[in-house]
């Protein structure tokens, strides 16, 4: 099969989502090497429960590695990286000066937008520290996972307890920040 062939079928995803669900229904397929067979269940409705099928069949495309020109032109040089970082450095220093010398508020929702992604830039100390707190995340995953592989012990589970605890402050600030938006701009438009 050509890849332009199965862009065209229409069940030949390995993952599909579909899109018809039937209220408080999930549709299961139970298969052993020799017999697959479906059987309905039935559920108190859960807006969240996700539903996945997966494909029997996969098709693989074997792609030649890209030449070194190709490469160039696919990916970003080290050109490229220096000048986002030169334009990170003068984003931040823009929005450093009016956040600085404007009450907080007579901001404009602009303003505001702008500074969403770059906050942990907008003072020195939060970006330092944000640092130290990434820095012991990676060490804290790194050090669970050589431990699981000198005992030869692998524990998915405890790797991913072990990140989820060491990145906690991440997933809170992250939640901080978006109710601090959300509010500062229902107050905007009110």
């Amino acid at each position: 099969m050509t890849p332009e062939s199965t862009m065209n079928c229409g069940n030949d995803l390995l993952v599909d989502f579909p899109t018809s669900r039937r209220q408080g229904q999930i549709f299961t397929v139970e298969s052993t090497p020799s017999i697959s067979t479906s059987k309905e269940q039935t559920t108190p409705p859960f807006p969240s429960l996700k539903k996945v099928r997966f494909s029997e069949v996969a098709d693989m495309t074997h792609v030649d590695f890209p030449s070194s020109s190709e490469l160039r032109q696919r990916w970003y040089t080290a050109d490229d990286k220096t000048r986002f970082k030169r334009i990170l450095a003068r984003d931040v220093r823009r929005m450093i000066s009016i956040v600085s010398s404007t009450p907080g508020e007579c901001l404009s929702t602009e303003v505001l937008e702008a500074c969403v992604g770059i906050e942990i830039f907008l003072s020195r100390d939060l970006a330092q520290r944000t640092r130290e707190k990434r820095a012991r995340h990676m060490i804290g995953v790194l050090n669970e996972s050589g431990r699981q592989g000198r005992s030869e012990r692998i524990d998915d589970e405890r790797l991913s307890r072990v990140s989820e605890k060491t990145s906690r402050w991440a997933r809170d600030r992250a939640f901080e920040l978006a109710v601090g938006y959300w509010e500062l701009f229902r107050e905007m438009e009110e």
